[in-house]
């Protein structure tokens, strides 16, 4: 290494300490998560919403809250409510937060699902001064190489973006069609929605939406860690109207409800019938219902967070620097298919 490299990387510890890592960060854990939990505030009242939330929409930025009749508030203190992401043990420390303003409302009989943007966004997992140089490198980046696919987001809806992937999402691979014909896909903007239903996100202009939407139903799986490179080798296939299964680098299986192909290492299976569909800026959204949600192994899901979150997990770990180079390494072994394609940033799907 060169002097100018030695000063470089000298400044760069100094700058960011241990905290310059993958943005999007991939690792292993258990389906359902239960390291950070979401909570809404709605004029005071704290709501459980961990399994009722999904982001709907990358630009503009959209989440939604599913309720039923009992549950939902009054238009009044639905106009701004906070959203607030809460790592569950030890002293359950809030790590991000977001203020939204009530955009919409989509109703499938007793159930509501209100769409939220975000009026402010607030990061707890860095210290400001972190936090503040982290942006600076972000902004540099993104206009240095553009790659957020032909979305333009605001500043906003990217600092609110990197608080919802504090909670682990894990990132799945979605099948259409049947033995004969059909398409597998690599998603990571879904959620539970409460009372049976599904929602989840996929490109407006991308070929494979149109695909779920024809089908009116799709098998949800839930992959291993070992095989997290999948995702990113099949992020070309919303491209595509059908594939070959037999050119898959893997074997597949027939779903147990309606015999949709899906991986042989499926760690978890949901298989959902499209009760509705909503265009919202960049993306469709899916209401979908709840069919059959089976649990196949208990192998470590492949799932993705945001990496101000992992430098805030490492940071609790006493031998920090061996955790940081185990993680990195896996998480760089899992991307070994994204020479290959495109981007699974939740701006793609």
């Amino acid at each position: 290494m060169g002097t100018s490299s030695r000063v470089r990387e000298a400044i760069k510890k100094i700058v960011f300490g241990e905290t310059l890592v993958p943005q999007e960060f991939t690792l292993g854990l258990p389906d359902p998560q239960t390291e950070i939990s979401v909570w809404l505030d709605c004029a005071g009242v704290l709501t459980d919403v961990t399994e009722r939330h999904s982001i709907v929409c990358a630009a503009p930025m959209v989440v939604c809250v599913g309720f039923n009749s009992e549950q939902l508030p009054d238009k009044h203190n639905l106009s701004q409510v906070k959203l607030r992401l809460r790592r569950e043990d030890g002293a359950k420390q809030i790590l991000g937060e977001l203020v939204l303003i009530q955009k919409s409302v989509v109703s499938k009989d007793q159930s509501h699902f209100v769409l939220f943007e975000p009026h402010s966004s607030r990061n707890f997992c860095l210290s400001r001064m972190r936090l503040g140089t982290h942006y600076l490198l972000h902004a540099y980046r993104q206009r240095k190489h553009d790659n957020t696919n032909g979305i333009v987001m605001t500043f906003l809806e990217r600092r609110a973006t990197m608080v919802m992937f504090i909670r682990p999402h894990p990132i799945v691979l979605g099948s259409v069609g049947n033995k004969d014909s059909g398409n597998i896909f690599p998603m990571n903007l879904f959620g539970n929605l409460g009372e049976g239903y599904f929602g989840f996100a996929l490109r407006a202009d991308r070929i494979a939406g149109e695909l779920v939407e024809d089908a009116g139903r799709i098998a949800i799986s839930t992959m291993p860690l070992s095989q997290g490179s999948m995702a990113y080798r099949l992020a070309k296939n919303h491209t595509k109207p059908l594939i070959d299964w037999n050119q898959l680098p893997f074997s597949v299986k027939p779903s147990p409800e309606f015999s949709i192909p899906i991986p042989e290492f499926t760690v978890r299976v949901r298989e959902l019938k499209i009760e509705k569909i909503t265009k919202v800026g960049s993306h469709r959204f899916f209401l979908a219902k709840m069919i059959r949600d089976e649990t196949l192994s208990e192998a470590p899901a492949f799932c993705s967070i945001h990496g101000f979150y992992q430098s805030w997990r490492l940071k609790q770990i006493q031998e920090r620097r061996k955790e940081l180079e185990s993680s990195l390494a896996i998480d760089a072994l899992s991307k070994l298919g994204r020479s290959q394609s495109p981007t699974i940033k939740d701006t793609q799907q």
